[in-house]
This record gives C-alpha cells, sequence and structure tokens, in this order.
C-alpha cells in the first residue's frame, strides 16, 4: 500500500512537470504541432494515417467510440473527420487545461474533458505520442508510468486500446524521448495484458504500434 501511494505521489509530479513543459511550449510555438515536440504536420498526419488504418482493422464498426487520450490540440478529431468513412463517437482528453480549452473553442465543448483517462466507456483508447516525451530522466519508473496509465484506459474500453512509442535497437531515454524496444516492451506488456499485436509501418518508421485487445 505504502509502495502504490508512493507511485501515486510520482505520476501526480510526472502529470504536474509534463503539464508545465508544454504551457512552456505553448507559448513559444503557439497552437501547431512543434508546441507538441512533433517535427512536422506531415509526420504528425503520417501517424494518423497508421492509427486509421489499425482502427479499421481491429474494430471497422459504425459509430465507434473513440477516446483520444493527450488529445492536444484536436488534431486527430480534425483528422477523423476529414478522412474516416464509417461514423464515429469521439472524446478528447488531456491534462493540460490550456490546450482542453482551446479544442473547446475551436471544435465541440461537449467533446473534450480535462482528464488522464477516458470518463465514461469507450470503444477504443488512442493514444498517439502522449508517452514519448518524458520529464524524467529513470526508465524504470516512466514505464511504471506509462503501464499505469495503459491500464486504467484499458478497462474503461470495451474493445482495446492502440498507442504508438519511438524505437529503437535499446530502451532509452534520450533528450526527454523515451524509446521502446520491440522484445522489452511485448514482454512487459504480456506481464498486464493478454491479447498484443504490434505493427510497423513504412509510413512511420520511427515509431512501434502496439494494439491490446479483450476478446
Amino acid at each position: 500500500m505504502r509502495l502504490e501511494l508512493l507511485y501515486g505521489v510520482l505520476f501526480k509530479f510526472i502529470n504536474r512537470s509534463l503539464i508545465k513543459v508544454y504551457k512552456k511550449n505553448v507559448k513559444r510555438f503557439g497552437f501547431s504541432p512543434a508546441a507538441l515536440f512533433w517535427n512536422s504536420k506531415f509526420s504528425q498526419e503520417s501517424r494518423f494515417k497508421v492509427l486509421e488504418f489499425l482502427i479499421k482493422k481491429f474494430s471497422n464498426i459504425e459509430g465507434l467510440r473513440i477516446a483520444d487520450i493527450g488529445c492536444g490540440f484536436g488534431d486527430l478529431y480534425e483528422y477523423l473527420k476529414t478522412k474516416r468513412k464509417q461514423s464515429f463517437q469521439y472524446r478528447g482528453y488531456d491534462i493540460n487545461p490550456e490546450m482542453i480549452n482551446y479544442c473547446k473553442n475551436k471544435y465541440n465543448p461537449d467533446f473534450f474533458f480535462i482528464s488522464t483517462f477516458p470518463e465514461t466507456e469507450c470503444d477504443l483508447s488512442i493514444i498517439s505520442g502522449t508517452y514519448n516525451y518524458v520529464t524524467i530522466n529513470d526508465i524504470y519508473l516512466w514505464e511504471k508510468y506509462l503501464i499505469f496509465n495503459l491500464k486504467e484506459c484499458f478497462k474503461r474500453s470495451k474493445i482495446g486500446i492502440i498507442f504508438n512509442l519511438q524505437v529503437s535497437s535499446e530502451t532509452k531515454i534520450i533528450n526527454n524521448i523515451y524509446y521502446t524496444n520491440l522484445n522489452s516492451m511485448t514482454k512487459l506488456l504480456k506481464k498486464n495484458f493478454s491479447r498484443i499485436h504490434y505493427h510497423f509501418d513504412k509510413r512511420s518508421v520511427s515509431d512501434i504500434y502496439f494494439v491490446v485487445l479483450k476478446n
């Protein structure tokens, strides 16, 4: 119990430090992909194309309820509105109040919420780049934080979760970016989930995508 309380305190600290970093970035770059540490609008949309491919592959249904975790400026919502042929329901979540207020003003205010996890049941939690930027230099603690958040999203998602991470030959943190290794991350996920798929894509070569399903 004491260890769980300690992790709870540490995770709150991580969230506060992330909010602070992104707030400074918005002040510097405005409401642009650069403020979210995207290299470019092109690289952002390349990931969205892969995510939409995986959504179709594993949950090609009408009225799909999507929770966008770490929604930023609502760019995934904008992309899905334009590209997705099937109907869908969308809710965006972010820990940064400034970003959520931006989304509420730009889009439907009923679609966006300040939260780390889905507040209501969804079909799929989509997590695009949310756990790439880190504010600590402790791989063990960051992976604890990652798995805790994935599990919380998973239990609120009827079908499962889809997320991406930066990939490398070894697990490391460089310049505040977390890189995972396929084998080590697969092993870590298997300790906590049962059905796991991974995907590499030439449209987004620096990333590895994981799909964690319930059934």
